[in-house]
């Protein structure tokens, strides 16, 4: 048998090797036909027309006797700062860069102004083609820099939002432990459906907040994107996981010399996890073991002893190693718990001495 699983690849030969190489190729072919004379597709559905050279203004800062003015250019061609104004008054500027910007490039405009606290104001860019860009700020107001006060603000912040509610969440753990499984579902329920919400929410205001983005960054497609791509980070971390333990696995049968490949225990050990899932049995108890044995015989042309014996030894690494390692810290957790319950008792029956 092993002679046969040595030679079955050299009898494709190099034929799927080229073929898997056909569809890069095409596809590299259909790009650069669309890249070079795509233009006749543009005309059959309509061109859009030209962008206004207008620039988009980021961010408008106040400091001391100046005001700073950070501008991107959002257009496919190059836009140029001819003037600034302020308050429809054009005022002489410096750029903290170019002031010629290519596409998607920023400069930030320095402006020497006499501004008024409170008082508002309107900011404006004005390109080489004559076309104005403004920004109106209602209220002039120094902007805020980093210092020591400011970073223990954040970190207040910090701990008002993640440190405290999870203290609290630990304080009603005790009480949680009494509540009935009723309770306790309710509770469960209440947790998905506000998490729920909260991912809903945060949705919602990605794309409320995807229009103020120039158009040339395609905030819609941006926040699909980084939905999709947390989606995937996420399923990749679950494929690494989920991987780490088919090397364990696979650590296990070359142990006991079974003739299986990396790729045989891939097979056996996912389509074994899989069958104990859709069994619905704790941990998928003898569905998951039974699969794994029949697989590792038929697979790795070994007896019914050895392959029993690749399972059990699988399923001690995979599984019943981190069930063990649980109920150590759970009996541990219960044994710190009696603990307080018996300190707490002992300053009660003292208190109540000390009463009487």
């Amino acid at each position: 048998m092993s002679t046969e699983a040595g030679t079955a690849p050299a009898r494709g030969g190099l034929g799927w090797r080229l073929w898997a190489l056909v569809p890069v190729l095409l596809l590299a072919v259909m790009v650069g036909a669309v890249s070079t004379s795509g233009s006749w597709l543009a005309d059959l559905i309509g061109r859009n027309p030209p962008p206004t050279d207008k620039f988009d203004i980021r961010r408008v800062e106040f400091g001391p006797g100046e005001i700073r003015i950070l501008v991107r250019n959002p257009q496919s061609a190059d836009l140029t700062i001819a003037s600034v104004n302020v308050d429809d008054a054009i005022v002489r500027f410096t750029a903290d860069g170019p002031t010629t910007l290519g596409r998607l490039r920023s400069s930030t405009i320095v402006v020497p102004y006499a501004w008024v606290e409170d008082d508002p104001i309107t900011v404006g860019v004005t390109s080489s083609t004559g076309i104005e860009t403004a920004k109106e700020v209602p209220a002039a107001v120094a902007t805020p820099e980093a210092s020591v006060s400011s970073f223990l603000g954040y970190a207040l912040i910090g701990v008002l939002v993640g440190v405290i509610p999870i203290a609290l969440g630990l304080l009603w753990l005790p009480a949680l432990r009494q509540a009935s499984p009723v309770w306790l579902g309710a509770f469960m329920a209440f947790t998905a459906g506000l998490l729920s919400f909260l991912g809903v929410e945060a949705l919602a205001e990605a794309f409320e907040f995807q229009s103020l983005l120039p158009a040339a960054l395609g905030g819609a497609g941006l926040v699909l994107l980084g939905v999709a791509l947390s989606f995937l980070g996420m399923t990749a971390l679950s494929a690494v996981s989920w991987f780490c333990e088919c090397l364990a696995a696979y650590v296990c049968v070359r142990g006991l010399d079974l003739d299986l490949s990396l790729a045989d225990t891939v097979v056996v050990f996912s389509v074994g996890s899989l069958a104990g899932a859709l069994s619905f049995l704790p941990g998928g108890l003898g569905v998951a073991e039974a699969s794994m044995t029949g697989l590792i015989r038929a697979l790795g042309d070994t007896t019914r002893v050895a392959a029993a014996a690749a399972t059990v030894l699988i399923r001690l690494a995979t599984l019943w190693f981190a069930v063990a390692l649980g109920l150590i810290g759970l009996a541990v957790e219960e044994r710190l718990a009696r603990g307080r319950t018996s300190d707490l008792a002992e300053i009660t029956n003292a208190a109540g001495t000390r009463g009487e």
